[in-house]
């Protein structure tokens, strides 16, 4: 919890004696009432948890502890406080307070594993003491804080960010219509050894931008990632043997983000291509050009760890090394066959995680209209 008020920011009252007099001021960061903000981390930990949700991480350290296992974070900044509260005994010996606090907090939802922001929720919550005991501004500003955190829980936009609307877990965003590329040998590609596989696997060139490809029919059709080639209409792309020539980018689809390309297949064949539904468990492989070009044709190997779906696509878990260089890249089986396409890791501070999400080589193929021929 961060509390947005100013050191010296007039935030309530204090008033005193048994008609409750005003009597002065309450200044953030001085005077008799000293908030203690840490005790909200352990009230929206409380919270949450009556209502069902698993809290983890250092709450005081929400945005940058990478070595937590929770998918989401949030985080709480306090806007504003108008707090009325009352000494009835004061000036006989007493210090027991009562009274009321109206609290307002802007909430921000963080995804670790998407690396952004995802919502931003604001509420407002008021708490009262009725009767006068020690310690109770305290119990007074927690409760306040507390009923921001049940309307936070209770909002439609938390709810659609961090709870997420039941889905169908074979849902997906459809793929658009549009005339079909046929992709020549694509249907009539084998499977082969691992080590065969890094011919038919280009690195790719964009200004100071790289990614990687691979060959997907014997007319030289490539595909790789949008966020590879953007709006570029050509780019270099260098075959396994050094050679280099110009692709042109055909189509591409950046919600997807996927893309075909077109250039001379160097005497390369397609690889082949498994659309059946990967296997929680199943070996796989990655190749690619990670970090830098003189790596070109990395092979990497993990095994499949999810099938998920995103902001309604279907991605493949994986915890098979990728890398920067690697986007657009092959994850094939065992028997050398495409199942999926590199598409992003989650690397906070750029240290890898073992958690990378690939395009199924179905949704690819589906969301650029191309088709396997013989």
């Amino acid at each position: 919890m961060v509390a947005k008020l100013s050191r010296g920011q007039d935030w309530g009252l204090l008033s005193a004696g048994i008609l409750c007099v005003p009597n002065q001021r309450l200044i953030w960061g001085s005077g008799v009432v000293d908030v203690e903000t840490d005790d909200f981390d352990d009230v929206f930990r409380e919270e949450l948890s009556k209502v069902g949700f698993r809290v983890e991480g250092d709450p005081s350290n929400l945005f940058e502890t990478p070595s937590s296992g929770s998918d989401y974070a949030v985080a709480g900044l306090i806007t504003g406080i108008d707090a009325r509260f009352c000494l009835p005994l004061a000036g006989y010996g007493g210090a027991q307070i009562k009274g009321t606090v109206i609290m307002n907090v802007e909430w921000q939802i963080y995804s670790r594993l998407q690396r952004r922001l995802i919502a931003k929720v604001k509420t407002t919550g008021g708490f009262e003491t009725k009767q006068s005991q020690l310690g109770n501004y305290q119990l007074t500003l927690d409760g306040a804080f507390a009923e921001n955190v049940k309307s936070l829980a209770a909002s439609e936009d938390f709810r659609k960010a961090f709870i997420g609307a039941p889905v169908d877990p074979n849902a997906r965003v459809q793929a658009p219509t549009g005339d079909s590329i046929s992709l020549s040998g694509s249907a009539a590609s084998t499977g082969r050894a691992i080590s065969d596989v890094v011919g038919s696997v280009v690195a790719i060139f964009t200004g100071d931008a790289m990614g990687s490809g691979f060959l997907v029919s014997a007319d030289g059709h490539i595909l790789t990632n949008w966020h590879v080639v953007q709006d570029q209409k050509e780019v270099k792309i260098r075959w396994s043997d050094g050679f280099e020539s110009l692709a042109t980018v055909l189509r591409s689809d950046k919600r997807r983000d996927i893309a075909v390309l077109q250039a001379s297949p160097h005497g390369r064949s397609p690889l082949a291509l498994r659309k059946a539904l990967s296997r929680p468990g199943e070996t796989v492989f990655a190749v690619g050009s990670p970090l830098d070009p003189k790596y070109q044709g990395t092979i990497t190997r993990g095994i499949v760890s999810a099938n998920r779906i995103e902001d309604g696509f279907s991605f493949i878990q994986s915890d098979v090394t990728v890398n920067h260089g690697n986007s657009g890249g092959p994850l094939l089986d065992e028997k050398g066959q495409v199942i999926g396409v590199t598409d992003l890791g989650y690397q906070p501070d750029g240290v890898p995680t073992g958690i990378n999400l690939f395009i199924p080589i179905g949704d690819a193929l589906d969301f650029l209209n191309l088709k396997p021929a013989p």
